[in-house]
């Protein structure tokens, strides 16, 4: 698993989804990431201190399995469901309840016979760090009644459960507003990240539209040549050929005003029109992919291909219902609508007004 997996793990919930025990091959890969190793150390660094203290008993077990299970899943999974806090919070507390009740009562606490606060309060920083601040630091709360509660029954007053946790809370304090810092400056280095993203997609977008219009203008200037070299050998011009000029004229205009309707049969149908002395004028204000570029470019050649006058203007623009398309002629106005997610068939409503 690559370092790329992690992050696309942790931002979609986990490493439990990225196949966080990976194949033998990807073994050292893994450890790199520093999940399974953080792990490894923490449990065998707790363990030393469960087994060394004071003896060896089932309660020092019983202790190390309840703080390693919420340990283990921080590190495979990042995001905390209420339900699931509420198991890891069960966890620890009840940790900190079987410790406090094999702690002497004849002597002061010493060395590292309370060492579960302590990794309690490493496991709660794990908390903060996913964001989880106030479970935190009510987990610690709850220690701290658990402490105080247990030496104020055993008649030592509240002192010794007080100095089991007043570290703790610093610790917790120092760790909250690392961990806030750190996910502020990620969500900054992130919206970087996707503002960079956008602005090269748009230069890309941009660039492409200025290539296909060039290649347009250039076709255009293609289909002008033999009219331009007429013209430069001076040969007199006809009426077919000033009706020509005009209908490139036309083609060029619609390169610069509709260059997405330019799909399909669309550009043979105008030039037709055109030739035979229609007015057309096309318009996009909606930016059209290729796709919905095909589905209002037929459906304005249909009408173009009916009308009977001399005049047609076809628009294209965006609403927050869809594409409306606006078809104008001599005989009155057509509309139709396309949905933003439609099917290639036909637009989703048209109405005609006279």
């Amino acid at each position: 698993m690559s370092t790329t997996e992690v992050t696309q793990a942790l931002r979609h919930g986990g490493l439990g989804r990225a196949r966080f025990f990976p194949r033998v091959r990807g073994v050292a890969d893994s450890l790199l990431t520093g999940g399974l190793a953080f792990y490894v150390l923490f449990v065998l660094v707790h363990t030393v201190l469960a087994v060394t203290t004071d003896g060896v008993s089932v309660q020092d077990f019983v202790e190390l399995g309840l703080i390693c299970i919420p340990y283990g899943v921080l590190i495979i999974r990042w995001r905390l469901e209420s339900w699931l806090v509420g198991v890891l919070a069960f966890c620890l507390l009840g940790s900190i309840w079987v410790n406090v009740w094999t702690l002497p009562l004849d002597r002061p606490v010493g060395g590292y016979q309370a060492w579960p606060f302590g990794a309690v309060t490493f496991v709660l920083l794990g908390f903060t760090l996913a964001g989880r601040y106030s479970e935190a630091w009510l987990i610690l709360l709850g220690a701290a009644g658990i402490a105080i509660g247990w030496s104020a029954s055993s008649g030592l007053g509240v002192g010794p459960g007080i100095e089991l946790v007043d570290r703790h809370f610093a610790t917790l304090l120092v760790g909250t507003l690392l961990a806030n810092s750190y996910r502020r400056s990620n969500r900054a280095f992130l919206a970087s990240q996707e503002s960079e993203r956008r602005a090269r997609a748009a230069e890309e977008a941009a660039a492409a539209r200025a290539g296909a219009r060039r290649g347009a203008a250039e076709a255009v200037l293609e289909q002008a040549g033999p009219m331009l070299q007429a013209i430069a050998d001076g040969r007199p011009m006809t009426a077919v050929d000033r009706r020509e000029l005009l209908v490139l004229e036309g083609a060029l205009r619609d390169q610069i005003r509709a260059p997405g309707l330019l799909q399909g049969r669309l550009p043979e149908v105008v030039g037709a029109a055109r030739r035979r002395g229609v007015n057309v004028l096309l318009v996009d204000e909606a930016a059209l992919d290729r796709r919905t570029g095909e589905q209002a470019a037929d459906w304005l050649a249909r009408r173009i291909e009916r009308i009977t006058g001399d005049r047609f203007v076809g628009r294209v623009r965006s609403t927050m219902e869809g594409l409306v398309l606006t078809a104008v002629d001599d005989a009155g106005s057509e509309t139709a609508t396309l949905p933003h997610a439609v099917s290639p068939a036909r637009p989703a409503s048209a109405g005609r007004n006279r």
